[in-house]
């Protein structure tokens, strides 16, 4: 006790002993601090970034459709971002794989990353800016012009298919409705144009007269299938009468004598769709040829338009094809 007790006082009685504070131990050279992760579910996010902080941790998995992702923190799952770039920051942790969809991949060093990187892209992807923020925008040149012939064909076999059932349901009234656009077609597409334009405010003016009352409420849900399925058919009509209408011209013109309903309505039907299918055909085509892809697409479209005006009034002037809007010729023996 007495050694330990000399020892002591020799230990305080050291010059500088007293002058040495008390220090904790450093940490080793190369390790940080502790840091603690605020849990999350999963991130999904529709037109617009998504940025995961540093002391973040997504248990599940990140989804971006439209937009850019920045990863700070930690990822429990796979990273999916569709029209829009990743970056993984020096403390990112990715546990599964990376899909870019039309994307970029930006990693900073010392980025972690467990799985693997996909890449899905078609066309060119780029962002707009415009009055209500931005929106992914994709261009897919040559691939664009095939789907819009596609799209072309398939439109152009439905509608084939919709006309041979009204030809074949409803030759009559086909018949009556091709005579009233033949011999008044100014007539009949003021009054197919007033329907088209008048449609909306109509179907808006009763189904607010209804609503208003306890009695029509129910009614409402009806009104707007039904109105929508009249007109459907209006303008099936009409477009099937005028389609036969000119494929019978377009025989009498070559002396042709098949009195086929149907070769009629699918001549005509080719003189109406000629320019479009045309303009698609023409997008496809060198590029010599493709700048007149545009003029003949408007040509196109304004015929169609014309078609589907006209018949539509001449299928409200006869009623459905109820009635003639003209009397029948006289014949010779009369």
């Amino acid at each position: 006790m007495r050694t330990l007790i000399l020892l002591a006082i020799l230990g305080l009685a050291t010059p500088g002993a007293a002058a040495q504070p008390l220090t904790s131990a450093p940490l080793p050279a190369g390790d940080t601090p502790p840091v603690t992760y605020r849990i999350t579910g999963t991130r999904l996010a529709v037109a617009q970034d998504v940025h995961v902080d540093r002391d973040e941790e997504v248990t599940d998995g990140v989804a971006v459709v439209g937009g850019s992702a920045r990863i700070d923190g930690r990822v429990g799952d796979g990273i999916l971002v569709i029209g829009g770039d990743l970056r993984l920051g020096p403390t990112a942790d990715i546990r599964g794989d990376v899909v870019l969809v039309g994307g970029t991949l930006i990693r900073d060093q010392g980025a972690r990353l467990s799985g693997g990187v996909s890449y899905v892209s078609f066309g060119e992807w780029s962002r707009r800016t415009g009055r209500f923020g931005w929106w992914p925008r994709v261009d897919l040149a040559n691939t664009g012009r095939w789907l819009g012939l596609a799209a072309t064909l398939v439109r152009v076999s439905i509608l084939a298919v919709l006309v041979l059932v009204v030809l074949l349901v409803a030759r009559g009234p086909v018949a009556r409705v091709g005579r009233a656009a033949a011999a008044e077609p100014l007539r009949a597409a003021i009054i197919g144009l007033a329907a088209e334009v008048l449609f909306l405010p109509v179907v808006l003016v009763f189904s607010i007269a209804l609503g208003l009352t306890i009695v029509g409420l129910p009614f409402v849900f009806l009104l707007v299938p039904v109105a929508i399925l009249v007109a459907l058919v209006a303008l099936l009509l009409g477009f099937t009468a005028l389609a036969c209408r000119l494929g019978e011209w377009l025989e009498d013109r070559l002396g042709w004598r098949p009195r086929s309903a149907v070769l009629a309505t699918a001549l005509g039907m080719f003189l109406v769709l000629m320019p479009t299918l045309l303009a698609r055909l023409l997008g496809v085509a060198p590029e010599p040829l493709r700048l007149a892809a545009f003029g003949v697409l408007v040509a196109g479209a304004i015929a169609e338009f014309l078609i589907w005006t006209i018949g539509l009034g001449a299928t409200l002037m006869t009623g459905f094809g109820r009635w003639n809007t003209t009397p029948p010729p006289i014949g010779a023996g009369a």
